[in-house]
């Protein structure tokens, strides 16, 4: 709270025309006394009104500031965070806006206002309104086929001809989800790479049939405003968009355009990394200050500034159900033209319909809500990995408060349910099921009338004796829904389809509907990839110097399941299709990977999504003293292991990169050259690995 004080008491020094006193004050040559006076007067009466005008500010948003300044210094506090800015728009003005941090530790150059961040999907907003603008302009329609625009997009699954525009916003295009990686310097065609990654992909769902958080989607969108436009996407923005909403500070990802920005320091090291390249825009990659994010939201509002028209204004305000959706007791996200949230309960209760959307980088965090029928604007940006909805909805809360009208309340903990006996027509839904990552088994105990979600074991781990694996969480039936007193949550299964699913019913932090687990069939035929990947690791081959790395994403596992024969995970839970690929298990979750496995020159690959992996198992030992290290003709990353506990040295082409992982460690790296310089302790066992490109001679150094 010391720092909110601090903080406070800054940003209202230099609110209130500090600048022009001081400009006034550095008139040329000596003043003479009865200058000196008036100066003086007027020093005073300034200092009077000002105080007077923030006095009366301060009565108006004490509650929002408060809340925007508590919820940006426990972040940074926490460590969570290194910087953010927010701001506050009321009937089209900026009633606050304040920076925290430092953008630049070196030179202590503070956060402003002016101060751009990556924003993430919240990009996405643009695309959604750039469509419109064409649809206004008689260029596009929503419910034409994407092919239409885009005649040179294919996939393999013949489905994806009955994808139109309108599918690619409320995200139920059916696409993989994720088809791109962010970096440090713009490199490749995201455009050309994606269509050329599409043409061998599968569709997840039927396309319009369900709406699941889906990247891909809106890179095809930018595509069709370039196409149609006949501008970049980027230039589309500036003249459409940005210049009539006077966005003056909002552009390319911050990698790109460089200028007033917030540098991203790492809250567990603080280690400061380059700064973002996200080239697919669309997608994520544009950067903005919370003013400026506040001057586009409002263009949505009554008397607002309207760059669309009435009806598309509209369009992008009103909700976009999928099929999926009729099947859930409450509202559920991505229903809307590009928002993640159009309905939320708790505000609705109270008769106000409050717009969402998010964003999220490797790096930066960005969150944006209005009400569009009261003309409220909150909107927030940080540096870290921290979720930035999370504090623009304690700041519109408090907005709210500050304005008179109804809040919603704190949601409180259920109190445990009485059990009731679980039906015996919901028998059907035992068995295992999905999520995005992983596979349960849902069991009833009919005895103690009791549901249980239990991990399914990979083949190779220990199995607990009794139970076949962990309880994760456990639901009692209490008429009509389950019940989780010690999770705080609630639960009921549908029927989508062949498949059913287990759906969290008003979920705490935003009281929607949300998909939990689907059901797995079970394969009669099970079938086997060409070789045995049970509890094998896998080391990433193609990536390239610039790319935002973390150990997570560089050294994945594979495992199978004795339980479940012919599924596996890696990346995602899958199913076999055959020896050399495995598709989808779980199509209702964002950002699955198909499998492909095959042999070439004695070594076996995996690809999956745009990545290659080769077994780990192969990964040659560094020796004492000196190894020499070069990149082959296709470019592939070398990777090494250290035979005991080393201090390791390096020698590397200018843009050359090289990462030393610990076998055990979760998380960043223990070296990374975009980083780090010098010597490195790396436990037995740790991978090096050598990123360049053809070519190129590296030396690993070992003592």
């Amino acid at each position: 709270m010391y720092k909110s004080k601090r903080s406070r008491i800054k940003s209202e020094k230099t609110n209130y025309g500090g600048q022009y006193l001081i400009f006034f004050l550095r008139g040329e040559g000596k003043m003479s006394k009865f200058k000196k006076a008036i100066v003086n007067v007027l020093v005073f009466c300034l200092l009077i009104a000002a105080a007077g005008s923030f006095a009366e500010a301060a009565a108006s948003y004490r509650n929002t500031k408060e809340a925007a300044r508590e919820a940006v210094w426990n972040v940074i506090t926490s460590g969570k965070g290194s910087s953010a800015t927010v701001a506050v728009m009321d009937g089209g003005k900026i009633v606050y806006s304040e920076g925290f941090g430092a953008a630049e530790r070196k030179t202590g150059k503070s956060v402003d206002r002016s101060t751009r961040f990556n924003i993430g999907s919240t990009s996405k907003m643009f695309v959604a309104t750039a469509i419109l603008l064409l649809a206004d302009d008689g260029k596009v329609s929503l419910d034409e086929p994407v092919v239409k625009y885009i005649p040179e997009f294919e996939m393999k699954d013949q489905r994806y001809r009955d994808i139109t525009v309108r599918m690619l916003f409320n995200h139920s295009s059916g696409l993989p989800g994720s088809t791109f990686l962010f970096g440090y310097e713009p490199e490749g065609d995201p455009h050309k790479e994606f269509l050329q990654r599409m043409k061998g992909s599968n569709l997840k769902h039927d396309p319009g049939a369900v709406g699941i958080y889906c990247n891909d989607g809106f890179t095809l969108a930018e595509m069709i405003v370039e196409r149609v436009s006949g501008e970049k996407f980027i230039d589309f923005l500036r003249e459409r968009v940005f210049r009539p909403l006077g966005m003056k500070d909002t552009d390319t990802s911050i990698g790109e355009t460089g200028g007033n920005i917030s540098h991203f320091y790492d809250p567990e090291t603080g280690k400061k990394y380059p700064p973002e390249v996200i080239l697919v825009h669309a997608a994520g990659g544009l950067s903005s200050t919370a003013e400026d994010l506040c001057r586009f939201a409002d263009s949505f509002c009554p008397g607002g500034k309207k760059i669309l028209s009435q009806s598309s204004v509209e369009e992008i305000l009103k909700s976009q159900p999928t099929p999926f959706s009729a099947g859930m007791r409450g509202p559920v996200i991505m229903d809307s033209f590009g928002w993640d949230y159009s309905s939320l309960p708790a505000y609705e209760a109270n008769g106000m319909r409050v717009y969402s959307k998010g964003g999220g980088t490797g790096a930066y965090s960005t969150g944006l809500q209005v009400i569009p029928e009261k003309r409220l604007v909150v909107a927030a940006s940080i540096s870290g990995r921290m979720n930035g909805e999370a504090v623009t909805r304690a700041m519109l809360n408090a907005l709210m408060k500050d304005k008179g009208l109804p809040v919603p309340s704190e949601r409180k903990k259920e109190k445990p349910a009485d059990p009731k006996i679980i039906p015996a027509d919901l028998a059907a839904f035992e068995g295992i099921y999905a999520n995005g990552g992983s596979f349960v088994r849902i069991r009833f105990d009919k005895e103690r009338k009791k549901m249980d979600i239990i991990r399914l074991m990979p083949e190779g781990d220990k199995v607990p004796a009794g139970d076949g694996g962990p309880v994760l969480i456990s639901f009692v039936y209490n008429g009509g829904s389950f019940s989780s007193f010690e999770k705080d949550l609630r639960g009921y299964f549908i029927k989508n389809g062949n498949m059913p699913c287990f759906i969290a019913e008003k979920d705490p932090f935003y009281g929607i509907d949300n998909l939990m687990f689907q059901k797995v069939p079970e394969e009669k035929n099970s079938k086997k990839l060409i070789a045995d990947i049970k509890s094998k690791v896998w080391l990433i081959r193609n990536m390239t110097p610039s790319i935002q790395l973390y150990r997570e994403t560089a050294i994945l596992s594979s495992d199978t399941y004795r339980e479940l024969p012919g599924y596996l995970t890696f990346m995602s839970p899958l199913r076999v299709e055959d020896e050399h690929s495995a598709t989808y298990a779980a199509p209702l979750f964002r950002d699955q990977f198909e499998l492909e496995m095959y042999e070439n020159d004695g070594i076996l690959w995996i690809r999956s999504g745009i990545f290659l992996f080769s077994d780990a198992g192969k990964t040659r030992v560094l020796r004492s003293g000196q190894n020499a290290v070069m990149i082959g003709e296709k470019g592939y990353n070398e990777w090494y292991r250290t035979g005991s506990g080393s201090i390791l040295s390096f020698e590397k082409p200018e843009k050359g990169r090289i990462m030393v992982l610990a076998e055990e460690a979760e998380g960043l790296a223990l070296f990374d050259s975009i980083t780090d310089e010098g010597e490195v302790y790396a436990p037995e066992g740790s991978y090096v690995v050598c990123i360049g490109r053809p070519g190129e001679m590296f030396t690993v150094n070992v003592k």
